[in-house]
C-alpha cells in the first residue's frame, strides 16, 4: 500500500499491541528526510536511507514534518487542522511506522549504523563508495561551471554523427582492428580511457541530476558480475518528473556516444597507425557499451529510462511477474486478466530471452579463451556456470512459488512435458561449434610448433589430429591454414599468453607442451592462434564440456 492511499482508507480504531508505545508520540526516525517538491506540480518525498524513496501528498508531508515526538493524535490534529482527525492521524502513523519510518521506543542495538562504504547487491555486485554524502556531492556539482544540458546534448550529437560517419567511412580499418591482436600498450591505453569514459558516464547522471534540484547519492567503484565498474546512486531522480527521470538515466548513455564520436573522429584525422588504430578500439569499445546500455530488457540505463519515462517503478519485476501469472493461469485453466497495460507479458519475455542471448553471445566469444588459461581460466568458467545455475535456481522457485493455490490441469501438465521432452530432443538437433584453443608459432628455420596451456585439454592430443590456425582479434578472427599434429611426444615448456588470448605478450607465459605441427602449406614466421580438436556437437554435449566440466575442474 502506497502511503498516499491512508487518506482514502477509512479509519480504523487504535490496537494496543506490544511494542507500539512509541505511536503515541511519534517522531521520524533517524536518517529520513522530507523533500518539498523541486517544482511546481512535482510531488512531496520522504526519503529513507540512501536510495528508498516514497512518493506522498502535501497533506502526509505537513504530518510528517509535524512527527518530533513532542504530540499525540488529537494535539497534532489541532495544529494541522482539516483534513486531520485524530483517527487519520492514527491510521497514518501507523502506515509510516509499518514503513520503518518512524523511531522505536528503544532503539535497537546497530539499528542507526553508520552508512557503509561497502555494499552487496545481490545477485553479484560488490559496491565501494567513494562518496557518500549527496548533499556534498550536489555542492561540488553546482560548483561547476558547466554549459546547459542542451547545449551539451547537441555537441553529443554532432560528435555521435561525425563518429558513426567515420567509422562508416573507415570500415576495413575497422574491420582490420576487430580482427588483430592489440598490443598490450594498445590494451592497457583502451581499458584506461574506458575507465575514466565509465568516471565520465556516471558524472553525466550525477551532474543532470544536480541541475534538475536532485542530490547524487552514493558514488564510486564496483565489480558488476566480476568485471570492474563505476556507479551513481540517482534514486533521488524520483522527486523529478518522468521527463526529467529519463533524461537523468540517459545521460551515461550520451556520455559514451559523444566520447566514442570524438574518439572516431580523431581517429579519422589520424589515419592508419598505431595511435590511430588504438583510437579506433576505443571509439568502438564506448559505442558497443552505449549500445548495450540501450537495451530496455535488462537493468541497464535504458531499462531505468524506460521505466522512468512510462512512470511505472519495478517495471521489470512486474512485467516477469505478468508472465509468470499468466503461464500459470494457462496450466491451471484459470482466467487471467493483465494487471497493466496489455505488452506487459510480452515485455516479461524479452526479460526472460535477452539475458540469456547475451549470456550466450559471451560464451561463444570468449569461453574458449578463458578455457585456455588453465585452470585460473577454468575457475572463472565455473564463475560463469555457476552464475547461470543461481539464475536458473530462482526461476524455478519462483515458479513454484506461484504455482501456490493454482494447481496445474493434469492434462495440460501432460501437454506441457511433452513440449519440454520435444525441446530437449530439438536441442540435440542444434549443433554448435567447439575446439580447443592453442597457439602457434612458425621461427625464422621453418620449425612448427603447436603449443597446448596446461589444464585445458578437454582431449587428448594425438598424432594426425587437425590444427586451424587464425589471426585472431577482439571480435573477428580469420583463418590463415591449416595443419597437422605430427608425434604425441610433447615438451613440457612455457606457452607464450599471446595466440591464446587477442594480445601480442610474447613475455607473458603459462605452463603448456610444445607438439611438433606439419602445416599443409608454409606459413610466413610468427606466432598465432590455433584450434585443435573443431567438431560440431549437439547443444546439450556442448554445454556439458563448456560448462559443467569447466565447473568441475577446480574441484579436481
Amino acid at each position: 500500500m502506497s502511503l498516499t492511499q491512508v487518506l482514502r482508507r477509512r479509519p480504523e480504531p487504535p490496537r494496543q499491541e506490544p511494542g507500539t508505545a512509541h505511536l503515541r508520540r511519534p517522531r521520524l526516525t533517524t536518517g529520513v528526510r522530507v523533500h518539498p517538491p523541486v517544482a511546481d506540480g512535482e510531488p512531496w518525498v520522504m526519503q529513507r536511507g540512501e536510495h528508498q524513496y516514497f512518493r506522498i501528498g502535501a497533506d502526509l508531508a505537513r504530518l510528517a514534518r509535524a512527527l518530533d515526538g513532542t504530540g499525540d493524535a488529537e494535539s497534532l490534529a489541532a495544529r494541522l487542522g482539516p483534513p486531520w482527525s485524530a483517527a487519520a492521524v492514527r491510521q497514518a502513523v501507523t502506515t509510516l511506522d509499518r514503513a520503518h519510518l518512524l523511531a522505536p521506543a528503544v532503539l535497537a542495538p546497530g539499528r542507526h549504523r553508520r552508512i557503509r562504504r561497502w555494499k552487496y547487491v545481490p545477485p553479484l555486485t560488490f559496491q565501494l563508495a567513494v562518496v557518500r554524502s549527496g548533499d556534498a556531492a550536489a555542492r561540488r556539482i553546482n560548483s561547476l561551471r558547466l554549459a546547459p544540458p542542451r547545449v551539451l546534448g547537441w555537441l553529443v550529437a554532432a560528435l555521435a554523427a561525425i563518429g558513426t560517419a567515420v567509422l562508416l567511412a573507415r570500415h576495413a580499418q575497422v574491420a582490420h582492428v576487430l580482427g588483430s591482436p592489440v598490443s598490450m600498450g594498445t590494451l592497457g591505453t583502451v581499458l584506461a580511457g574506458v575507465f575514466v569514459t565509465t568516471v565520465a558516464h556516471e558524472f553525466g547522471h550525477a551532474c543532470l541530476l544536480a541541475h534538475y534540484g536532485g542530490r547524487p547519492g552514493r558514488m564510486g567503484v564496483m565489480l558488476f558480475y566480476f568485471s570492474p565498474a563505476m556507479f551513481c546512486d540517482v534514486s533521488d531522480s524520483w522527486r523529478l518528473n518522468h521527463l526529467r527521470r529519463a533524461k537523468v538515466s540517459l545521460a551515461g548513455i550520451a556520455v559514451q556516444a559523444g566520447v566514442s564520436g570524438a574518439a572516431a573522429s580523431a581517429a579519422g584525422l589520424v589515419g592508419r597507425g598505431t595511435a590511430g588504430d588504438t583510437l579506433l578500439l576505443f571509439a568502438l569499445v564506448n559505442a558497443a557499451a552505449a549500445v548495450v546500455n540501450l537495451v530496455p530488457f535488462v537493468k541497464l540505463d535504458g531499462y531505468i529510462a524506460l521505466m522512468s519515462y512510462l512512470n511505472r517503478p519495478n517495471l521489470r519485476d512486474a512485467a516477469l511477474g505478468s508472465l509468470r501469472e499468466g503461464f500459470v493461469a494457462l496450466l491451471a485453466k484459470k482466467p487471467y486478466r493483465v494487471k497493466g497495460p496489455g505488452w506487459l507479458p510480452l515485455f516479461g519475455l524479452g526479460c526472460l530471452l535477452t539475458p540469456m542471448v547475451l549470456v550466450v553471445r559471451g560464451l561463444g566469444q570468449w569461453l574458449d579463451a578463458l578455457m585456455s588459461l588453465g585452470t585460473f581460466g577454468a575457475m572463472l568458467s565455473s564463475c560463469v556456470a555457476g552464475m547461470l545455475l543461481l539464475v536458473a535456481v530462482k526461476t524455478v522457485r519462483g515458479l513454484l512459488k506461484s504455482f501456490r493455490g493454482n494447481r496445474p490441469r493434469p492434462l495440460r501438465l501432460a501437454l506441457l512435458a511433452v513440449l519440454l521432452a520435444a525441446l530437449a530432443l530439438g536441442s540435440t538437433q542444434l549443433r554448435l561449434s567447439s575446439s580447443q584453443v592453442a597457439s602457434y608459432e612458425v621461427t625464422p628455420d621453418g620449425a612448427v610448433h603447436l603449443y597446448v596451456p596446461s589444464g585445458a585439454e578437454l582431449q587428448p592430443v594425438r598424432p594426425g589430429d587437425r590444427v586451424e590456425l587464425q589471426r585472431a582479434g577482439m571480435m573477428l578472427r580469420r583463418t590463415l591454414g591449416t595443419g597437422t599434429v605430427g608425434t604425441a611426444a610433447a615438451r613440457e615448456t612455457s606457452v607464450p599468453l599471446g595466440g591464446l588470448i587477442p594480445v601480442t605478450a610474447d613475455n607473458l607465459r603459462i605452463r603448456g607442451k610444445r607438439y611438433p605441427l606439419r602445416l599443409d602449406h608454409p606459413l610466413p614466421p610468427g606466432r598465432g592462434s590455433a584450434r585443435l580438436h573443431a567438431r560440431s556437437m549437439p547443444l546439450p554435449r556442448w554445454a556439458y564440456e563448456r560448462l559443467l566440466l569447466p565447473f568441475a575442474a577446480p574441484f579436481h
